[in-house]
Parts: structure tokens; C-alpha cells; sequence
């Protein structure tokens, strides 16, 4: 079975992307490898999308795709953010973007993309919420 994980737009475009590289949540899986991305329906991310650093990258928000798997990026790592892992000064030196695309607080976890494939066209599919598997 093929996992994925449904996030909301603009954030999963800037994942197949490769230009979000770094996924923060509040929960962590033993799962690595390959993982699809799902664009939700969900469009309140139209609230960051007309601001910077989303804008330069995202120019129009209502033009992505929603409900479908747009793309897979690989699942390399999870790490738990704590001082050790992050600390302010590191934190400091993350792009802006990066800064921008998740929420570093301590205790949550930072699941690490690398090698993002966007699909030339999106499969439409129903998400759901945590890990789920796509078939």
C-alpha cells in the first residue's frame, strides 16, 4: 500500500515543489519512503497565500489543484524540535520560506522531503487526516 498525507494548499504544492522540504506536525510515524501528496479541499491556506515569501512562489492561489494527489515527495526523517535539534541561532539561519512553512516550536516534529516529483496531471481522491493509504 502506497501512504500519503493530505495537507492543505498552498503547502502542498510547495512540497512536490521541493520548495518546502521541511513538514512540521504535532505527531510523528516509524513510516519512511515514499509518501503522496493530497491537496485537501480546504482552502483557508488562502489566507498565506497573498503574502511573502508564499506570493513570489504561489501567484495564484485559486489556479492550484484541490482534492487530488498532485505529487510524492520521500519521507527521509522525522525529528522531535527541541533545543538540541533547532536551536534559536539554526532556526535563525532557515530561509525565510522555510521559516514560513511550518511552526519550529518545541515538542513538535519536523518530517524531512527530499525528492519531489510533481504529477503533470492531478489524480482526484479524497484525503483524510494522519497517514492514509492511497491504494
Amino acid at each position: 500500500m502506497t501512504k500519503a498525507l493530505s495537507l492543505l494548499q498552498p503547502w502542498a504544492t510547495l512540497a512536490v515543489t521541493g520548495q518546502k522540504r521541511i513538514e512540521t506536525r504535532n505527531w510523528t510515524t516509524q513510516y519512511r519512503g515514499r509518501l503522496l501528496i493530497h491537496a485537501s479541499k480546504g482552502r483557508s491556506g488562502a489566507l498565506v497565500a497573498g503574502e511573502a515569501p508564499v506570493a513570489r512562489l504561489i501567484p495564484d492561489f485559486a489556479a492550484l489543484p484541490f482534492g487530488a494527489i498532485i505529487g510524492e515527495v520521500t519521507l527521509t526523517e522525522i525529528v522531535l524540535l527541541n533545543e538540541q535539534f533547532l536551536p534559536p541561532a539554526e532556526l535563525e539561519r532557515l530561509t525565510l520560506e522555510a521559516q514560513a512553512f511550518g511552526s519550529y516550536e518545541t515538542r513538535r516534529y519536523a518530517w524531512l522531503f527530499d525528492e519531489a516529483i510533481v504529477y503533470e496531471e492531478p489524480i482526484p481522491a479524497t484525503g483524510a487526516l494522519g497517514l492514509w493509504d492511497a491504494g
